[in-house]
């Protein structure tokens, strides 16, 4: 499956989940809204961040998501590797070995 596959299939089950287990979801809608949010820091500031952790814990559907949102938030390809590189120094081989899914993202997409 590629990427462009995964990301349209895992956002298929996203209102199935609402639907099957409504109250935690409906709490962890809010609390990432609210956390990525506007602030001190940037939308695109925060999904970079947001990336960087989904890299690092390697929850590939997080990556998927968050790297969609940090390139329409307006992140570069620097940016997105740099992140990666921090990544990997917080989460070392096995985050290094998500990182292609980064680069097939950014090549699907264009980017």
């Amino acid at each position: 499956m590629n990427t462009i596959e995964a990301l349209a299939d895992f956002k298929q089950y996203k209102p199935k989940l609402n639907q099957e287990i409504p109250e935690p979801m409906k709490h962890l809608d809010a609390f990432f809204q609210a956390s990525l949010a506007e602030g001190a820091l940037s939308t695109k500031e925060k999904e970079l961040i947001v990336l960087g952790i989904a890299v690092a814990t390697h929850c590939e559907p997080c990556i998927l998501v968050h790297m969609e949102k940090a390139i329409a938030s307006g992140a570069n390809k620097a940016e997105i590797l740099e992140v990666c590189g921090v990544a990997i120094a917080m989460g070392g081989g096995p985050a290094m070995a998500v990182v292609p899914l980064v680069l097939k993202f950014m090549e699907a997409h264009g980017s």
